[in-house]
C-alpha cells in the first residue's frame, strides 16, 4: 500500500483529498501545517507527497524544497495542488522540485488519476 503525505491548511479541502485517496486504497497522513509536515517525512517514508501552494508561515514552493533536502524525500513524486495556474508559480514548483502541478479546482477522479500516475508510470 502506497503511503502519501497530503498538506493544505484548508481542513475541509485536506479531509476530501485523504478521504478520496483513502477510498482508492493510499495509506494517507494529512497535516495543515508546513513544518509538522516536515517534521512526518523525516520520521516516515511516504511514496509521494501531495502539497497546497498557498499555505501561511511557509508556501508550497518553499515546502517542496524543503523536502527534497531530506534524503527520503530526494526522488518522491511531489504534486503541486494550487489556485494559481499561471506560467510564473508553474515554474516556480518546477524549480522547487515538484514532480506534477494539478491546478484547482481540479475533479476528485483527475486527482485520483494524476497521484496514480505518479506512483505507477505508464501503468
Amino acid at each position: 500500500m502506497h503511503r502519501l503525505l497530503v498538506v493544505d491548511d484548508e481542513n475541509d479541502i485536506r479531509e476530501l483529498i485523504e478521504l478520496t485517496l483513502r477510498r482508492k486504497g493510499y495509506d494517507v497522513t494529512g497535516t495543515g501545517d508546513p513544518r509538522a509536515a516536515l517534521a512526518l517525512a523525516s520520521e516516515a517514508n511516504f511514496d509521494a507527497a501531495l502539497l497546497d501552494w498557498s499555505m501561511p508561515e511557509m508556501d508550497g514552493g518553499e515546502l517542496c524544497a524543503r523536502l527534497r533536502e531530506l534524503p527520503s524525500m530526494r526522488d518522491t513524486p511531489i504534486l503541486i495542488v494550487t489556485a494559481y495556474a499561471d506560467t510564473a508559480t508553474r515554474d516556480r514548483a518546477s524549480a522547487a522540485g515538484a514532480t506534477a502541478f494539478l491546478p484547482k479546482p481540479f475533479s476528485l477522479k483527475r486527482l485520483a488519476e494524476v497521484v496514480a500516475d505518479l506512483l505507477e508510470p505508464g501503468a
